[in-house]
């Protein structure tokens, strides 16, 4: 299990990283966050401690095997030890690198996350499902490697671009449906920090129960079957494509409550996903299911679970055909390409 702490301000953070029991930190951090934060974070300097810093390359670049070789070589050169705590400081994709290196360095070594966006602060960062990317599809080479501490400073957020603040809250949308108090927080105006607390403590209660995925835990990829299909093809931010996901799923099995559901929190959180990249334009089915059938939720060669919605913070796992989503989809793709929600 691990803590989850809701951080102040850069002071503590560093008390918290100088409370780490280790003589050798491994930074691991996004480039674009080091350039910004260099001045006033500095990452090489903490007390008692060794420390080497590797700046990954930004967002999803990162998550590649060269990448994952670099640094790993780069860490060994530096004599890294069995009791070196790694730090991982990004966005969700420095946090599935950085998780990924740290499982793999000298058979597993610690470590420790600081999300620095608000999708990693509310999914990517807790949990502990660690990856790269594959040519065949998204987050296919990983492993499972729970961080100790995930240390979470909203302040990050004041730096964050506009459209990486939309993916996050679209991200925020799965957990509405997910659970009737993240629900209610929202629409009774909670402050974003409530809700970002609310968010991870929620996975981290479903991680406790099935950290391998194994059952309930599958819950979270809400959205997702459809969701990183649409992330690859039309190369949206993650959590736009788990909001247009979540749409198409809705609207192909007839969830006409969950859209108005989904319209509402939109309007309440006054967000504007404009128009769906397919609209008025060829819905690419073809190009869908290729990608889903090679996606990790696929459960025979046949077959994947889906996630639907029974009624509102009663989230219910179906396994169905691949066959089943792709005549639903090709049922209603004339229809999609002219819905808006």
């Amino acid at each position: 299990m691990s803590d989850i702490k809701i951080i102040k301000d850069l002071e503590e953070l560093r008390d918290n990283i100088e409370d780490i029991d280790t003589d050798f930190v491994l930074i691991l951090v996004d480039a674009n966050v080091y350039n910004i934060y260099r001045k006033k974070f500095d990452f090489l300097n903490f007390k008692n401690k060794k420390v080497a810093v590797w700046k990954s390359l930004e967002g999803e670049r990162t998550k590649c095997y060269d990448e994952l070789k670099n640094a790993l070589e780069f860490f060994l050169s530096k004599k890294a030890h069995r009791n070196t705590h790694l730090i991982a400081i990004g966005g969700g994709a420095a946090s599935d690198f950085g998780g990924l290196v740290a499982s793999m360095l000298l058979r597993g070594v610690k470590w420790s996350v600081i999300p620095t966006s608000l999708l990693g602060m509310i999914d990517a960062a807790v949990g502990g499902k660690v990856a790269i990317n594959s040519e065949h599809g998204k987050n296919l080479v990983g492993a499972f490697h729970l961080p100790v501490n995930v240390l979470i400073l909203k302040d990050f957020l004041e730096t964050l671009p506009d459209i990486n603040i939309l993916g996050g809250k679209g991200e925020m949308l799965k957990y509405c449906f997910l659970s009737r108090e993240i629900n209610n927080a929202i629409l009774n105006d909670s402050s974003l920090s409530d809700i970002i607390e609310l968010c991870a403590k929620y996975k981290q209660e479903i991680v406790d129960a099935d950290f391998k995925e194994s059952g309930k835990r599958k819950i979270l990829n809400l959205g997702h079957t459809l969701g990183h299909a649409f992330e690859r093809i039309y190369e949206l931010e993650h959590g736009i494509a788990v909001f247009w996901g979540m749409v198409v799923m809705f609207y192909i099995y007839d969830d006409e409550d969950h859209l108005v559901n989904l319209r509402a929190l939109v309007d309440k959180l006054e967000l504007n996903f404009g128009e769906p990249p397919w609209f008025n334009k060829t819905f690419p089915v073809e190009d869908i299911m290729n990608y889903i059938q090679s996606d990790k939720k696929a459960s025979s060669i046949d077959r994947l679970d889906i996630v639907r919605i029974d009624d509102l913070g009663q989230p219910i796992i179906q396994n169905v055909l691949f066959n089943d989503i792709e005549n639903k989809l090709r049922e209603k793709k004339d229809e999609l390409r002219k819905f808006i929600l």
